[in-house]
């Protein structure tokens, strides 16, 4: 097989899996509090889970975009406006359309609670500029009770960076053109600037639509999608090497955590999840045949919480508590199957419903 066709499969495959992990990182919940959060090692094995492990699907996702935007090796204006003008499909309208979808259910419910969900705000307090502000940051609505800096329907949040860094996608390539050009065909210069990149976006703050770690590991992809260099054959031979340094590493993090730490993690997370996935897919234990699940990947991200935020709010009235670690976990995992089932019920009865609308919220995505 061809390393490109390989590497298709790869990313086909990982699509299902990673979308996954970031629908646990909603599900996550030792975040209402109180009890909860302070059942021993169940609500410690949770939160590890959710908010350590899931979450490096995050970076994953930032890397395939880079690539697959780059991928070709060329730039020019032309094909930058193009690239643009492709994202208003696949991204801007799905963007556009599930935020409305979940504000105008927010306020439906509001109207029956005198609050808005998600947002926090009395619903006579609600402005048409708030409704604005809710497609953007919730956490600039006046008077709401949400610190997300993220859009109403909240995974959505990588959407908008990634909307943004692609707008800016000329200034990725100029800097990884020149990263290439400084670090030249010297290895330990690469590795070296490479570093000292990821030590400095640990210091960068982060702002609603310039995420740090979007740039980063979007900029990552960007480099062996502008070199036309296939990532898994790059990264390969250090398949075992990346493994035992991202075992070394979250047992340092763990005890000194920092940013720079957590992005080494995630870049030798990647080197190995990737290096595995493609041995498994080429040996055959891994199978990428049938894509359903892979399509419906979209889909999953963009409405999964619209469930799993319901069944935390449910969950947060206070109407069941757990009081004891076994039990803590099977309500975690009956969230995380819970809301895996009802989103891929919904995809299924949509499509073949609806599928015209269901083809304009996956943004032409079959």
């Amino acid at each position: 097989m061809r390393p490109t066709d390989l590497q298709s499969k790869v990313i086909a495959f990982l699509r299902f899996p990673l979308i996954v992990l970031v629908l646990t990182i909603h599900c996550d919940i030792t975040a209402l509090g109180g009890e909860w959060a302070s059942i021993p090692f169940a609500s410690k094995f949770i939160e590890v889970v959710s908010q350590r492990v899931a979450t490096i699907a995050i970076p994953f996702f930032f890397f395939i975009s880079g690539y697959l935007f780059f991928k070709t090796g060329k730039f020019t204006t032309d094909i930058y406006l193009g690239k643009l003008a492709r994202r208003v499909q696949s991204l801007l309208v799905p963007y556009f359309l599930w935020n409305l979808l979940l504000l105008l259910l927010a306020i439906i419910v509001g109207l029956f609670t005198n609050r808005v969900p998600i947002i926090g705000v009395p619903i006579d307090q609600m402005t048409f500029l708030d409704g604005v502000k809710s497609f953007w940051d919730i956490s600039l609505v006046k008077g709401g009770t949400s610190t997300i800096a993220a859009p109403i329907d909240v995974p959505l949040w990588f959407m908008r960076d990634l909307m943004v860094v692609m707008i800016c996608s000329p200034i990725v390539f100029l800097a990884v053109k020149a990263f290439i050009i400084l670090s030249g065909k010297r290895p330990i210069v690469r590795y070296l600037l490479f570093l000292a990149i990821i030590f400095g976006f640990g210091y960068i703050p982060e702002v609603a639509g310039l995420n740090p770690e979007c740039w980063l590991f979007f900029g990552f992809g960007a480099y062996y999608g502008i070199r036309k260099k296939e990532f898994i054959v790059a990264m390969l031979p250090y398949v075992i090497p990346a493994f035992i340094l991202l075992v070394v590493l979250i047992v340092i993090e763990h005890w000194a955590p920092c940013q720079f730490l957590y992005h080494l993690e995630a870049v030798f997370a990647i080197i190995f999840g990737m290096s595995l996935t493609t041995n498994m897919v080429r040996s055959g234990t891994w199978y990428v045949q049938d894509m359903s699940l892979s399509n419906a990947s979209f889909f999953v991200y963009a409405f999964h919480f619209f469930i799993s935020g319901s069944l935390m709010a449910l969950l947060g009235t206070g109407f069941f508590t757990p009081h004891s670690w076994w039990l803590l976990l099977i309500i975690y995992l009956l969230a995380i199957a819970i809301t895996l089932t009802l989103t891929l019920l919904v995809y299924w009865l949509m499509r073949t419903k609806l599928p015209f609308t269901t083809y304009l919220f996956m943004g032409g995505r079959r």
